[in-house]
């Protein structure tokens, strides 16, 4: 699997939350988990194609490889930095309301 396929606009990436045809019943708490496990499944996504490259010793010397390792490498952290201050601020959140 390329490296250009895994990215994902940031839009598509939290759509779901804002989606007006998702099921009305569903609680915030099922879309967050949702969410967090969807993220989960791509982070696995990147480190996969990052492992892959990896362990081709020989293609490592391949400018377009290492620029590819470079993107994967990027993206992976872009998306780990995101759930973070995400969870975060979610958990800000939930907390100045029950102090409330």
């Amino acid at each position: 699997m390329s490296g250009l396929e895994l990215i994902a606009s940031p839009s598509a990436q939290v759509s779901f939350l804002n989606n007006p045809a998702s099921d009305a019943s569903e609680s915030l708490e099922g879309r967050l988990i949702q969410a967090f496990s969807e993220k989960s499944v791509e982070a696995e996504h990147y480190v996969s194609a990052i492992n892959s490259i990896l362990s081709r010793p020989g293609m490592l010397s391949d400018p377009e490889v290492l620029f590819e390792l470079q993107q994967q490498t990027a993206n992976y952290n872009l998306d780990i930095s995101m759930v973070s201050t995400l969870t975060r601020k979610a958990v800000g959140a939930v907390e100045a309301l029950m102090r409330s």
